[in-house]
């Protein structure tokens, strides 16, 4: 039987962005609330209730788009790439340092940050704002006001989170699939494998 052919820098990374942008379908609306919660110091129940109430069901998903740019540049990078940038530093094996795979998640994390942070800063505006400007609008009047620093405003933060984030994600998410794999005898590409590594990193991630 012949190996499984492993999918390009490209096609990882378009694998991993599409798949971001799907979810964020669900995960958008709940950002739009915690984002309101966070400007005005309100409960959930009453952030969700007056975007409701006032706005409107379609007000959940404002920004979406700049969320799509968002998944599709810097999760696409800090997904997508991850593996190929491990392999290329020589991390790729079960044994290979520790250090060299929590490199490699934090490199392609910071990195997806810097392409990342102008659909986010767009999107944050967009979900905070509470007229109906349009998604031109925002661009062009961020532009006219702040120039291109404008959407790299906080971009240092992100930089340091991403890397942050991504290197223990991928790191302890890439140890964990050894040791599930090696202490129960799945295959690395087990769902089990898969399912239990993702626990184990997402706890460590937060």
């Amino acid at each position: 039987m012949s190996e499984p052919v492993k999918p390009t820098l490209i096609q990882s990374m378009a694998l991993g962005g599409s798949a971001a942008a799907f979810a964020v379908n669900f995960t958008h609306p709940i950002e739009t609330v915690k984002t309101r919660m966070q400007v005005s110091g309100l409960g959930v129940a009453k952030t969700a209730s007056d975007l409701m109430s006032k706005e409107g069901i379609t007000a959940f998903w404002k920004g979406i788009p700049f969320g799509y740019g968002r998944e599709l540049s810097y999760t696409s990078v800090k997904l997508g790439a991850y593996a190929p940038v491990r392999d290329a530093m020589g991390a790729g094996e079960p044994d290979s340092p520790i250090y060299l795979k929590f490199l490699a998640g934090a490199l392609t994390g910071g990195g997806g940050s810097i392409i990342g942070n102008p659909f986010d800063v767009l999107k944050t505006l967009a979900q905070t704002g509470q007229g109906n400007a349009s998604l031109g609008s925002l661009v062009t009047n961020m532009y006219k006001e702040q120039g291109m620093k404008g959407f790299y405003r906080g971009v240092e933060v992100n930089i340091m989170r991403a890397c942050i984030l991504n290197a223990t994600k991928m790191g302890v998410y890439d140890i964990a699939k050894g040791k599930v794999s090696e202490n129960f005898g799945w295959s690395r590409k087990d769902p089990k494998t898969v399912f239990c590594s993702s626990f184990v990193a997402g706890f460590f991630m937060t």
